[in-house]
């Protein structure tokens, strides 16, 4: 008896299959044989690789430095009463304050030849000067 269907596509079966269907082999073309094997700047877009390149380095460097500053402007280190970005900002007024009173100028040499430094007076004056040359 023969069966007939409705249509031509086939019923699936009962039961369904567990394995998976095979990989079809199908011949795979030879690459093209270069004039000079050796050669590969033809293929490659080497500006562009280069650029590729740094922008990586750069994101790396991003990277690193926010994981270095994590926590600077809100963590305060253990056994201290501020952040490192407020001891940044009082370091630098500090040096501020105190180069403006400060000449940066060489010290002014005497009449005795010695040097003399404006900031303040000289320790050493009542000592005896031991570099001298005794005649």
């Amino acid at each position: 008896m023969p069966v007939t269907s409705p249509t031509l596509v086939p019923r699936p079966p009962l039961l369904p299959l567990v394995l998976p269907r095979a990989p079809l082999v199908l011949p795979t073309p030879l690459p093209k044989l270069d004039r000079y094997p050796g050669r590969m700047d033809n293929r490659r877009d080497l500006q562009r690789e280069i650029e590729d390149l740094s922008d990586e380095e750069n994101e790396l460097e991003d990277a690193n430095l926010a994981i270095r500053n994590r926590g600077f402007q809100w963590l305060i280190p253990i056994g201290r009463h501020t952040t490192q970005l407020e001891e940044k900002n009082e370091a630098e007024d500090d040096s501020e304050g105190s180069d403006t009173g400060q000449s940066n100028g060489a010290p002014s040499i005497n009449e005795d030849g010695e040097e003399n430094d404006e900031s303040g007076p000289d320790l050493d004056a009542s000592m005896e000067d031991m570099d001298e040359e005794v005649e």
